[in-house]
């Protein structure tokens, strides 16, 4: 099989571009020197992508590389589902987690482009229980007996910037207060939320948290409709990201990567238990900060149409000037560096609406451009996009902990060396 595929890549690099199909409800074949890339570089790449599935590191993935609206490089690996060797496809379906943000983020932004809410508005003007929010005065003790007033609202803009004082889904606060639970609808869930105090104040610090959920709510109510049935109507119908969605129907179940853990003391892997409403079932509580599953060919479109400047295909989901203040840092150097693990911050990123910017490439460990932008995912997805190049590259994987192997990251460097142009 290793072999087989292998020699595939090889011959698709070679071939010329009439041979070449549109991949999945993706964008067009290129030829990889056509667009200032080096085939035996991204030979290279691929085999070291394969060399983990091999290896049984990880049970599969699929990678995708594309530049200026054209896939330079796009492959599957491996199997969705090992015990079943069900192989793994260009359009498997994955647990995009954390990557579902900067969705979220450009349907916010629609709608503050149709005048319907605004950045600074507070949060309590659509869910009026945030406006009494509290702040712990000590939030390592969560003593819900000692708090205080915040300094003020939080807004639609601290919501997307992580600065709203809330905290993650998956904290020991909100785990302990039972605020999330995917049997909960959305309406209920941000309730929850507001009943929590708050870890700070609005602005006071950047913490990695469920605030892109609650915008999902905001979005229900300004929009007047089901937040799935707008992403449906707004971003997915017109971008053609046919099988991004809340959960996986039983008709497109085959495709579905399986997830799996890596054992820390031996390295093997073992299926990750279901959630308790598994993916494969329509959730009440759809999570616009973790909750989307996704292709790596209906990402590129996403990641495409924003290098675009809000377009693709003669479909646009966003004004060129929202996009570029969507990629923009916007978080104050008083409160950089920042990092989903405090203890590791990102010295060279900052943080747009819902997605990471890089800022610094200099502070870089692998290479990297200033500007460019991007999220991953808690089971081991990846995407950034280059404005500069107009480069965006995706690869997904279902694997815990996500960055077992550091596989995303050696992919990074490796398509950036192979970057002739």
């Amino acid at each position: 099989m290793a072999r087989v595929n292998s020699l595939l890549l090889l011959t698709l690099l070679s071939l010329s571009p009439p041979v070449l199909a549109a991949p999945p409800s993706g964008l067009e074949r290129g030829m990889p020197e056509n667009l200032g890339f080096s085939s035996q570089r991204l030979a290279l790449a691929h085999k070291m992508l394969l060399q983990h599935v091999e290896d049984g590191r990880v049970a599969g993935l699929v990678a995708g590389v594309a530049r200026h609206g054209e896939v330079v490089y796009l492959e599957s690996m491996g199997w969705n589902n090992i015990e079943q060797e069900n192989p793994m496809l260009e359009d498997s379906i994955f647990q995009i987690r954390s990557m579902s943000k900067p969705i979220t983020a450009v349907a916010a932004m629609q709608l503050i482009e149709q005048g319907k809410m605004n950045l600074q508005d507070p949060v309590s003007k659509f869910i009026p229980s945030f406006g009494n929010a509290r702040v712990f005065i000590d939030p390592d003790a969560a003593d819900f007996s000692e708090t205080r007033a915040s300094s003020r609202e939080m807004t639609i803009e601290d919501l997307l910037l992580n600065t709203a004082g809330l905290s993650h889904r998956f904290g020991a606060l909100y785990r302990q207060n039972e605020v999330r639970s995917r049997g909960d609808s959305l309406e209920l869930l941000v309730e929850k939320v507001a009943a929590v105090p708050l870890l700070g104040d609005p602005g006071e610090q950047w913490v990695y948290s469920i605030s892109i959920t609650v915008l999902g709510r905001i979005i229900e109510i300004v929009s007047g409709q089901d937040f799935d049935d707008y992403l449906n109507g707004q971003v997915y119908g017109p971008l053609q990201m046919d099988d991004t969605a809340f959960y996986v129907s039983a008709a497109k179940a085959q495709r579905l990567a399986r997830a799996y853990r890596v054992s820390p003391e031996d390295r093997s892997l073992s299926i990750l238990p279901p959630m308790p409403i598994p993916i494969t079932q329509d959730p009440p509580l759809l999570e616009g900060a973790a909750g989307i599953v996704s292709t790596v060919p209906d990402y590129l479109r996403f990641l495409q149409a924003l290098l675009n400047g809000g377009e693709l295909e003669g479909q646009r989901i966003l004004e060129q000037a929202t996009v570029e203040t969507m990629t923009r840092n916007h978080i104050s150097a008083a409160l950089m560096p920042f990092g989903t693990n405090p203890n590791n911050p990102m010295l060279d990123r900052g943080w747009g609406y819902g997605m990471a910017v890089v800022v610094d490439e200099s502070k870089s460990s692998y290479g990297t451009t200033n500007g460019e932008f991007g999220w991953s995912g808690s089971l081991g997805t990846f995407s950034w996009a280059d404005p500069i190049s107009g480069t965006s590259v995706v690869i997904m994987l279902q694997v815990q902990p996500a960055g077992a192997y550091s596989i995303a990251e050696k992919f990074k460097a490796m398509v950036y060396q192979s970057m002739i142009d």
